[in-house]
């Protein structure tokens, strides 16, 4: 089987079944970390503004045009309930503050003071319920002079100094177009998450979780920070590596953890062993005439498949891979075996190949539950769980306060 869709998906309970997570967030950090959460099992219910909605539902023109969900909602949507309410409203604020009550986890990324604003701080619903964790991501942290600014991936990789990882003073930053920051916070939100509930059985309170993009981007750079610090000059593992192109595409050369990457190379491409050069004689030779070897190599790359390039240099233990596009990694043999797209249905596409979660659980599997849900889909469920009668709901509709 190379791709799990729902019919496929365990029946086991989740390792975080019983726990129930309100996410109030946007884009991508909290979203993608309430969808981790709900992938082990935890009941996350999703509380958006009134119509449109949470921002990611309207960012996909093309989905709008067709009448169908937006793209970027589908990939972060799945296991979650919708409930959408007006939170300036008094009975917006009296069904929030009802769902804290038996609520495990409530989890966003406003901006410092906007919760606060609406009666919804930490020091508020800890009062309420003492169990409660509460998770914010930040975009630039809660002090500071830009603790107040709007954040964004990119924002954070250009601030953070990663945008210029690797590269030289005159060399244009390069900004990855995959919001891989965004990806590590949702990571880094997801495990102080785990740990304050961990804890939470310990000493039967909660606790207040934080992180921010640019405590993640400053973070993803252990090894570079270690380096100039200790060295004073920055690190550049992307000097260790060489890019050639090959007859149908590329291959990335490392010369990486060999005490003499070069003969290797040779040996694969069956031509003389240039180590034996004095220019090329030790590693740190190599690495330095990379862009020399670069180009004795290339005329015969040049005129090779990649699959064989890669082939040849694995065969003598030399690191390299094929520098796939995004739909030739996905039609992968290794891609497929490994499970890592998941079929969820999308409302107005059917079944649509996503990617699921990368962690693997041997006894409570992760799993798709429930498909992305449409704006407010299960609003009158949840207000009726909480003991809302139907009259009640609908008048709640009716004013504003809540949309289904």
């Amino acid at each position: 089987m190379n791709f799990r869709g729902v019919n496929e998906m365990p029946v086991v309970p989740g390792a975080l079944n019983g726990i129930t997570v309100l996410e109030l967030g946007m884009v991508m950090q909290v979203p993608l970390a309430g969808q981790m959460l709900s992938d082990l099992g935890a009941r996350v219910i999703k509380v958006e503004r009134l119509p449109p909605g949470e921002i990611l539902r309207t960012l996909d023109p093309i989905a709008l045009e067709q009448g169908g969900m937006s793209a970027y909602y589908a990939a972060l949507g799945r296991n979650k309930e919708s409930v959408s309410l007006d939170l300036k409203t008094a009975a917006g604020k009296d069904i929030l503050m009802k769902m804290v009550e038996s609520a495990d986890v409530v989890l966003h990324n406003f901006r410092p003071g906007v919760m606060e604003r609406l009666g919804f701080g930490y020091e508020e619903l800890e009062k309420l319920n003492p169990r409660i964790v509460y998770a914010v991501g930040y975009a630039f942290g809660d002090v500071g002079p830009m603790a107040h600014m709007p954040g964004q991936d990119m924002l954070a990789q250009a601030y953070s100094g990663l945008a210029r990882s690797g590269l030289s003073d005159d060399q244009k930053p390069n900004l990855a177009n995959s919001p891989y920051i965004d990806y590590l916070t949702a990571l880094t939100l997801t495990q102080g998450i785990l740990a304050a509930i961990v804890e939470r059985e310990r000493s039967g309170k909660g606790q207040k979780v934080s992180t921010s993009l640019l405590a993640t981007a400053v973070s993803a750079q252990i090894l570079e920070a270690a380096t100039l610090s200790m060295h004073g000059k920055r690190t550049s593992w992307s000097k260790q590596s060489i890019l050639l192109p090959t007859s149908d595409g590329w291959v990335l050369i490392l010369t990486l953890f060999r005490d003499n990457p070069l003969q290797g190379m040779c040996r694969a491409f069956d031509i003389e062993d240039l180590s034996k050069k004095e220019q090329f004689s030790t590693h740190a030779l190599q690495v330095a005439g990379l862009q020399e070897i670069g180009s004795l190599l290339a005329p015969i790359v040049n005129n090779m498949a990649t699959a064989e390039c890669v082939s040849r240099l694995s065969k003598e233990d030399v690191l390299c891979s094929p520098v796939n596009t995004l739909e030739e990694a996905i039609d992968s043999e290794q891609v497929k075996q490994n499970e890592l797209l998941w079929d969820v249905d999308v409302p107005g596409y059917g079944s649509v190949r996503l990617v699921g979660n990368p962690l693997n659980l041997s006894r409570t599997p992760l799993r798709i539950a429930t498909v992305p849900r449409d704006l407010g889909e299960d609003t009158q469920d949840v207000l009726r769980e909480l003991g809302f009668p139907a009259e009640t709901v609908e008048e709640f509709r009716s004013s504003g306060a809540v949309h289904y």
